[in-house]
C-alpha cells in the first residue's frame, strides 16, 4: 500500500504546475449586453458552474461588484475563495484573479470579439505556480484540460442563456446622412483612459455644471442642447480626449474652466440611440462603424453626441442621444 502512494506521489508531482485552459462560445446578444453581465460580479450566481455542482456557496460581495476592484469572496464545503476584478477594456477584455484559500491567485482572463451572429466569448482559465493539491485533481482527471474545460464549457452555455432572458434597454433609429450648419460649443476639456467609470464620473460633474452656469447666465431650454465632442477615441492606445458641454444658439460667456469650439457644418452620418445614457452606445457606435464601411465613406473627427431631451421628463426608454459622425 505504502509503494503505491508512493508512486501516486510521485505521480502527481511529476504533473505540470502551467495551464492554460480555455473555452469560446459565440452568443447571438450584442457584445456590450455580454461584456456587461460579465463584468458586473453580482450576476455570476446566476450562471456559474460551480453553483450547479454545490448548494452550499455561500458569496459575499465587496463595496465594489462592477469593473477594476469589484470583488467577492465565498465559503463553501471545499473551502473559501475569493476574487477580485484587476484590469479591464471596456467590450474587449476583463482579468481577473481568483484565490482559493491561502494558495497563491490564478487568472481568469475573459475576450470579447464582435462578430456577425453577435459575441464570441473567450473564457480562460490559466496559472504558471498550481499548488500539489490541485494537481492532484487534475491528474485524477486526466490532465488541466479534462479537469477545468467542461467546467468552463458549462459556464458559457449558462452565461447564453442568462445574456438572452435580460431585455434590450435600447433601441436605435435608422442611420441617415444629413448637411449640417456651422455649430458653436462650448464645455470642459477631458483628456483620459478610455474607461467607462471615470468617463461617467466626468459627465456627471461636468455636464451640471454648464447646465446651472447657462441658466445664470439667462439661458433657456431650447437656447443650447447639451452635448459632448470627441476629438480622439484610439482603441489601441486606450486614450480619449472629449468636452463635455453645451451646443448654443444664443451666446454665452465662458465661466472659469471652459473652452469655445466651433464645429464645421457639411455632411454627417447619424443614428439616434434611444434609451439610458451607458446602454446601446457602444451599439449605435458601431452601426455608423459598419455603415461607413460598406459605404465607403470616411470620417473625421470630432464626433459629437447631442442629448436632446430631459432624461427627468421622459420615460428611460425614450430618452434621447443623437451621434453625429462628419464625413471627409
Amino acid at each position: 500500500m505504502l509503494a503505491v502512494i508512493l508512486i501516486g506521489l510521485i505521480y502527481v508531482s511529476m504533473q505540470s504546475s502551467d495551464y492554460n485552459v480555455e473555452r469560446s462560445k459565440v452568443i447571438n446578444q450584442p457584445i456590450s449586453k455580454v461584456f456587461n453581465t460579465v463584468n458586473d460580479l453580482k450576476t455570476w450566481e446566476k450562471w456559474g458552474p460551480w453553483h450547479d455542482e454545490d448548494s452550499t456557496i455561500v458569496v459575499t460581495y465587496g463595496d465594489k461588484t462592477v469593473g477594476v476592484g469589484a470583488s467577492d469572496s465565498w465559503t463553501s464545503k471545499d473551502g473559501p475563495g475569493a476574487m477580485e476584478t484587476i484590469s479591464v477594456e471596456m467590450n474587449k477584455s476583463i482579468l481577473q484573479e481568483m484565490r482559493f484559500g491561502d494558495y497563491e491567485p490564478s487568472e481568469i482572463l475573459w475576450d470579447f470579439e464582435d462578430v456577425d451572429d453577435g459575441t464570441k466569448v473567450t473564457w480562460t482559465m490559466r496559472d504558471d505556480k498550481a499548488p500539489f493539491f490541485f494537481k492532484m485533481f487534475s491528474a485524477m482527471s486526466g490532465g488541466w484540460d479534462n479537469m477545468l474545460g467542461p467546467m468552463l464549457e458549462n459556464g458559457l452555455k449558462n452565461l447564453d442563456g442568462v445574456v438572452k432572458a435580460i431585455p434590450d434597454k435600447y433601441t436605435l433609429g435608422k442611420i441617415s446622412v444629413i448637411d449640417t450648419e456651422d455649430k458653436v460649443f462650448v464645455g470642459y476639456p477631458h483628456k483620459m483612459k478610455i474607461d467607462q467609470e471615470a468617463m461617467m464620473k466626468a459627465f456627471m460633474e461636468s455636464l451640471p455644471k454648464a447646465g446651472i452656469h447657462a441658466a445664470k447666465s439667462g439661458l433657456v431650454e431650447g437656447d443650447y442642447t447639451p452635448a459632448a465632442l470627441y476629438h480622439k477615441w484610439d482603441e489601441k492606445t486606450g486614450e480619449t480626449e472629449f468636452h463635455i458641454g453645451l451646443f448654443l444658439n444664443k451666446d454665452l460667456a465662458l465661466a472659469e474652466g471652459m473652452e469655445k469650439v466651433s464645429i464645421s457644418g457639411g455632411k454627417h452620418v447619424m443614428i439616434s440611440k434611444f434609451g439610458n445614457y451607458g446602454e446601446g452606445d457602444y451599439e449605435a457606435h458601431t452601426a455608423i462603424g459598419k455603415y461607413l464601411e460598406a459605404t465607403k465613406m470616411k470620417s473625421k473627427f470630432p464626433l459629437y453626441e447631442l442629448y436632446v431631451n430631459d432624461p427627468a421628463k421622459v420615460k428611460p426608454e425614450e430618452i434621447q442621444t443623437d451621434i453625429y459622425y462628419p464625413i471627409e
